[in-house]
């Protein structure tokens, strides 16, 4: 009996040698690549989520993309890579037909390099000194305020990185024309609304003859100075790479 109860014992231990070297030669390693594998698929599942939130951006912008070339197409007739004289001068031409008034002149400059202006603080209303004065000045205190506040003030000087004197261009223009207040009005008017920015920085006007007997009637003539810009290249090329 304790012969058969000693081999009994030793299957015994075998048997459990056995399970214990399957569990740890095949399926401890199956358990491993299952967690390995589930932890892959999460991280799989994570990189999905991102994937389809940025296709969603992706998608929500490309349906703006016509509204963005619109918006494109206008900035870059307003401001075009190149000088364009031609369409320019056809613009107030136009501009003048509608307005009622006749170009006498016109004068279109050399491009110039841009020259970014230097950057300012803003100023304010308040920034004058108060004194502590003589008992005569507290009467003249409160006109010297009133007429602080009244005087506008000068907004803060900024610049753009991206716009510098190798891609933008100032092109002076000068443009004398004929005709009354109104339609001077409306030329100018006119001219600031067409799809070129022309930028009128001055105004002159002076009365003029329009016919040689005395009595003629006198036709005033206007002249309106100011710049228009080129803009060559891609700005924002230059913006990314810096």
């Amino acid at each position: 009996m304790s012969r058969n109860r000693l081999m009994l014992l030793l299957a015994a231990v075998a048997s459990l040698a056995i399970l214990a070297g399957g569990f740890f030669l095949g399926v401890q390693p199956q358990l491993d690549r299952a967690a390995a594998a589930d932890a892959e698929r999460g991280s799989v599942a994570g990189t999905n989520a991102s994937t389809r939130t940025e296709l969603d951006r992706l998608c929500e912008r490309a349906a703006e993309m016509p509204r963005m070339q619109a918006e494109l197409a206008e900035l870059r007739a307003s401001v075009p890579a190149d000088a364009q004289a031609s369409a320019l001068i056809s613009q107030l031409d136009a501009t003048a037909d509608t307005s009622g008034v006749r170009v006498s002149s016109l004068t279109i400059g050399d491009a110039q390099a841009y020259v970014a202006p230097a950057a300012t603080p803003a100023t304010g209303s308040d920034g004058g000194s108060t004194g502590t004065g003589t008992p005569g000045a507290a009467t003249a205190a409160p006109t010297a305020q009133a007429t602080a506040a009244a005087t506008p003030v000068a907004p803060r000087t900024t610049t753009d990185g991206s716009i510098t004197s190798a891609n933008f261009s100032v092109i002076p223009v000068t443009v004398t024309v004929e005709g009354d207040f109104a339609q001077a009005l409306a030329f100018v008017r006119g001219v600031q609304s067409n799809p070129r920015l022309f930028l009128v920085t001055a105004i002159s006007s002076a009365a003029a003859e329009s016919g040689a007997d005395d009595g003629a009637a006198e036709t005033p003539t206007w002249t309106f100075s100011g710049s228009v810009y080129v803009l060559a290249g891609d700005p924002t090329a230059a913006r990314t790479a810096g």
